[in-house]
C-alpha cells in the first residue's frame, strides 16, 4: 500500500474486509446502545406506570380518609343545604327541588310602608311579640300523677316586721316542677297455702294434697316479671351492659350475677318461642318486607352453623380465605306486616344471602327492598327460578345510591357527584310532594302510580341519560369515589326505579336503618354475644322491644305484662292475646301487705 491506498487487488480486499469489519463492530455498538436505550425507555415507563399508579393509590386513599374525617368529626348530614354550603348555586332552587333554609322573601310596599311607621313610633308604642322559646309547661304531661304541695309562713314569720300585726293571705303563687322517684326494689314473701283431704291417700298411702299455684315465666327463680322487664330494657335501651347492671344492684346490697342475667335471658327466650312464630306469620302478611344487616360479634363462633348458610362448598371456603375474623356474624333485620308493623330481628353466621330465603317462605306479598348489597340479588335470582309461580321484585334504595356521590362531595368537592346530589333532591322533593298527597288521601292510589310515572320517571330518565354521558366522555380516574357512584347507580339502575310501580314502596330504605340505629347504639355498648344462642335470644328481645313501640306501646310495661300472663298462655288464641296490638297494659302493683321488719328481728 502507497499513502494508504492499494496497489494491487488482494491489498484492497483486505483493506475492504477490514472496513467491513469496522462497520460491523460500529453496527453492534450501535445496535448495543438502542438495546441499552430500549431498556432504559421500559424502565422509564414501568416508573411512571408505579409513579402513576401511587399517584392514584395516593388520591384514592386521601379520598377515603377525607369520607371518614367528615363521618368521624362532621356532622353526618346529607342535606343539600349542607353539602353544598360552600358551593353557590349555579341554578334555579325551585328547579332543583332545593328549599333554601330561612329565604329572605322581597318586601312588598305595604310592607315598606308599615316598617317607615313603626320607625317614626316610640319605642313604648311597639308590640312585643312572644318567640315561643323556654321551657315548656310540664301541666301538658296528662299521664302523670300530680301532688299538692304548700309552702306557707310559719306563725312568727306571718307577723308584721313593721308594726307586729296579724298578715292576712292575700294570694297563691303556683309553679310546676317535676320530680323523680329513685328505683328501688323490695322482697316479695310469696307464702302459698298446702290443703289436704283426710278422706283420701295415694299410691304411697298419703294424704291428698293441692298446693295454691302461682304460675311465673321462670320458675324457682328470684326474677319477677318487673324485675326481668327491667333489666332487659336496661341492657337494650338504656344501653346498660349486664356486667353494669350487676354492680348497680351490688350497691343496692341486692346480689344479682350477670351469669343469673344471662340465664335469665335464655329461659325468657324459651318459653316465649310461640309468640315468635305468631310474629314472624305476622311479618309475612305484608305486600313488601325491607331488609338491613349489621356485623355482631360473637366469641363462640360455630364453623360448622356458618358452612351450612353457604350456597356451596366453594363460596365458603373462598370466604374463609378472604376474611380473617371468624367471630364476625350478622344481625339481620326485616320489616313487614300487613295491619301492624313488624320489626324481626334475627341472628344469622353469615353474610349470605342465603339467609334471605327463610323470609320468603310463606311470605303473602312479592315485593323486597334492601341496598345494593349483591347477596340479595342472588336470594332473588334463586328464588325465582325455584319458585315461578310467586315472583319476587327487588328494590334497591337510593339514598344509598346517593350518598356515593355525597360521600364524594365531602372527598373531593367533585362538581359531578354535586350535580348528582342537587338531581337527586329534585327527584326526592317530587316524590316527597306526591307521597303526602297520597298519604293524605287527596288522590287515589291510581292517580299517585299514574303521577309518579309523569312526574317522577321523567326525572330518573334525565338523570339516567346524564350518568350515560358522564360515564363516557368526562375524564373520571375509575376508582375515583365519583366513578364509582356513577358505577353503583348504573348496575343497579332498574331495581332503583323499579319502586314507581308501587304504591307501598318508598325511594329508601330509611325506615330500616332507623329501625336498626337502636341495636347498633346497645351493640357498642355490649361488644359482643358469648354464643349463637345468646345473640339469637338479644335479637329476639329486640324484635319485642321495637315492635311494641311502633305499635304504640310502652316497651317496658309490655315485656311485664307479658312475662306475667305468658305462663297461663296454653293455645295459640291465648298467645295471640298477647301480641303487641292485642294485649291489655294493666298497671304495675303491689301485692300483699308489708312487713314490719322490726318485729321480724
Amino acid at each position: 500500500m502507497k499513502d494508504g491506498k492499494p496497489e494491487t487487488l488482494e491489498e484492497a480486499l483486505r483493506l475492504i474486509e477490514e472496513q467491513n469489519r469496522r462497520l460491523s463492530e460500529k453496527e453492534n455498538q450501535l445496535n448495543q446502545k438502542v438495546k441499552e436505550l430500549d431498556v432504559a425507555n421500559k424502565e422509564i415507563l414501568r416508573a411512571n406506570k408505579e409513579i402513576l399508579e401511587k399517584i392514584a393509590e395516593i388520591k384514592i386513599l386521601n379520598e377515603k380518609l377525607a369520607v371518614k374525617r367528615a363521618r368521624e368529626w362532621v356532622a353526618r348530614t346529607e342535606a343539600m343545604t349542607k353539602l353544598l354550603k360552600d358551593q353557590p348555586l349555579l341554578f334555579d332552587a325551585e328547579e332543583l327541588g332545593i328549599k333554601i333554609e330561612n329565604p329572605c322573601p322581597s318586601p312588598s310596599d305595604e310592607e315598606i310602608s308599615q316598617a317607615e311607621t313603626d320607625e317614626d313610633s316610640s319605642s313604648e308604642e311597639k308590640k312585643t311579640k312572644k318567640s315561643g322559646k323556654g321551657r315548656k309547661s310540664v301541666s301538658t304531661i296528662n299521664n302523670l300523677a300530680k301532688a299538692h304541695v304548700v309552702i306557707d309562713l310559719t306563725d312568727e314569720e306571718k307577723i308584721c316586721p313593721n308594726c307586729g300585726s296579724q298578715m292576712k293571705k292575700v294570694y297563691t303563687v303556683t309553679s310546676e316542677r317535676l320530680v323523680h322517684i329513685p328505683a328501688r326494689e323490695y322482697i316479695e314473701v310469696v307464702i302459698r297455702n298446702v290443703y289436704e283431704c283426710q278422706n283420701c291417700l295415694d299410691e304411697n298411702d298419703r294424704p291428698v294434697t293441692k298446693a295454691a299455684q302461682d304460675k311465673q315465666i321462670i320458675g324457682r327463680s328470684i326474677a319477677t316479671p318487673s324485675l326481668l322487664a327491667h333489666v332487659f330494657m336496661g341492657k337494650y335501651q338504656r344501653h346498660t351492659p349486664f356486667y353494669c347492671q350487676e354492680d348497680t344492684y351490688n350497691w343496692q346490697g341486692v346480689h344479682i350475677s350477670r351469669q343469673d342475667m344471662c340465664s335469665w335471658q335464655q329461659k325468657v327466650f324459651e318459653a316465649l318461642k310461640p309468640l315468635r312464630k305468631l310474629l314472624d306469620r305476622e311479618l309475612k302478611k305484608g305486600k313488601f318486607l325491607q331488609f338491613d344487616e349489621t356485623p355482631l360479634k360473637v366469641l363462640k363462633y360455630s364453623k360448622a352453623e356458618a358452612e351450612k348458610e353457604y350456597w356451596d362448598d366453594r363460596q365458603c371456603r373462598k370466604k374463609e380465605a378472604e376474611d380473617g375474623d371468624d367471630t364476625k356474624c350478622y344481625m339481620w333485620l326485616v320489616r313487614g306486616g300487613a295491619e301492624h308493623p313488624v320489626h324481626s330481628y334475627n341472628f344469622r353466621w353469615t353474610r349470605c344471602g342465603k339467609n334471605v330465603l327463610p323470609f320468603l317462605e310463606g311470605f303473602e306479598g312479592n315485593v323486597i327492598q334492601s341496598d345494593g348489597f349483591s347477596g340479595y340479588d342472588t336470594a332473588v335470582e334463586y328464588w325465582n327460578r325455584e319458585h315461578p309461580e310467586h315472583r319476587i321484585e327487588l328494590c334497591n334504595c337510593n339514598i344509598h345510591a346517593r350518598r356515593k356521590f355525597a360521600d364524594s362531595v365531602k372527598a373531593t368537592k367533585s362538581p359531578t357527584a354535586q350535580e348528582a346530589v342537587r338531581r337527586y333532591g329534585k327527584i326526592f322533593d317530587a316524590e316527597k310532594r306526591l307521597r303526602e298527597q297520597f298519604q293524605k288521601h287527596k288522590i287515589t292510589e291510581e292517580q299517585y302510580l299514574s303521577e309518579r310515572q309523569e312526574k317522577v320517571l321523567p326525572l330518573f330518565n334525565d338523570f339516567h341519560e346524564w350518568l350515560q354521558e358522564k360515564e363516557e366522555k368526562e375524564k373520571i380516574l375509575g376508582s375515583s369515589k365519583t366513578a364509582e357512584a356513577i358505577k353503583y347507580c348504573m348496575n343497579r339502575w332498574d331495581n332503583l326505579v323499579k319502586f314507581l310501580d308501587y304504591s307501598f314502596v318508598t325511594p329508601d330504605t330509611n325506615a330500616a336503618e332507623r329501625a336498626i340505629k337502636p341495636f347498633v347504639m346497645a351493640r357498642k355498648n355490649f361488644l359482643f354475644s358469648g354464643s349463637g344462642k345468646g345473640a339469637e335470644s338479644s335479637c329476639f328481645l329486640f324484635s319485642l322491644i321495637e315492635t311494641a313501640k311502633f305499635n304504640g306501646k310502652s316497651p317496658e310495661d309490655y315485656l311485664r305484662c307479658l312475662f306475667e300472663k305468658s305462663p297461663y298462655a296454653e293455645t295459640e288464641e291465648d298467645w295471640e292475646k298477647l301480641l303487641p296490638w292485642n294485649i291489655e297494659i294493666t298497671p304495675f302493683q303491689f301485692r300483699g301487705e308489708w312487713m314490719d321488719l322490726a318485729k321480724q328481728g
